[in-house]
């Protein structure tokens, strides 16, 4: 019985590498993602309780310089969240790419899994027809006869 062997394992092995490398830097674009829109999000309330504060109670003064410096911190604001959303649509975008690649990487390997499986199977199917054949071959001789 002659052992199995896959001319394909080397390829394999180096689909598999390359499938954990790409699950690992899709890992590093989701995190990415995770933290800009965790930002986005506390930069959404910062600006929603300075515009709070722009706006004074019925009854509140504030004075003009407050009121200016009160805006221009409102603008700055304004302006970060617009940066902050930018970054994170391109973080986005990076990720669904890194889970494109990762996908592809998945299915390389897996198709040279199945094709393993399926060569593994033709391999024990010849196996069993050999033996049964030296069976065949060793009960069609006459007794007392070796050879």
């Amino acid at each position: 019985m002659k052992a199995f062997s896959f001319r394909l394992d080397r390829i394999l092995k180096l689909r598999e590498d390359a499938e954990q490398r790409q699950a690992r830097v899709m890992g590093d674009a989701t995190r990415a993602e995770t933290a800009l829109d965790d930002l986005c999000r506390e930069q959404a309330s910062y600006l929603q309780s300075v515009g709070d504060r722009v706006t004074p109670a019925p009854g509140l003064r504030t004075s003009a310089g407050m009121l200016r410096i009160l805006q221009l911190t409102s603008a700055a604001a304004a302006s970060q969240l617009d940066e902050t959303e930018k970054a994170r649509d391109e973080a986005t975008k990076q990720a669904d790419v890194e889970r494109d690649s990762l996908a592809a990487a998945r299915r390389d390997r897996k198709t040279l899994e199945r094709l393993k499986e399926e060569k593994l199977g033709q391999w024990r199917e010849s196996d069993v027809r050999d033996e049964r054949k030296t069976m065949d071959e060793i009960a069609g001789r006459p007794r007392g006869q070796q050879r």
